[in-house]
């Protein structure tokens, strides 16, 4: 996070740490993995990934193109889940944008 201010790196570090509670969340569990609908998950993750890219961008800050892409994606995930396809799960899709998110903010420095 080279070039960034400390209050930005911790935004940043923030959002990852939200998209990885979300996961975590239904990982320990098991109840709360059965009993929510198959929209919440991938609409956790639009809202974290839009919800600081909004914020980020209302403080001047520079927002990754990753940030939002993967914010959309997850959007459409859960728009699929509710409107086209409520019975599929879209977990496995949605840690994989988060997966994505978050290594190329590592990598990149970025997010």
């Amino acid at each position: 996070m080279a070039g960034k201010s400390g209050a930005e790196a911790r935004i940043e570090r923030l959002t990852w740490g939200l998209l990885v509670l979300v996961f975590a969340i239904l990982y320990v569990s098991d109840t709360i993995a059965a009993s929510i609908p198959n929209w919440v998950v991938p609409l956790a993750g639009a809202v974290i990934l839009l919800g600081s890219g909004v914020y980020q961008n209302g403080r001047r800050w520079r927002v990754s193109p990753i940030t939002w892409i993967g914010g959309m994606l997850l959007l459409l995930f859960t728009a699929i889940a509710v409107y086209i396809n409520p019975n599929r799960e879209w977990i496995v899709e949605s840690l994989i944008v988060t997966m994505v998110v978050i290594l190329f903010g590592t990598f990149a420095g970025e997010t």
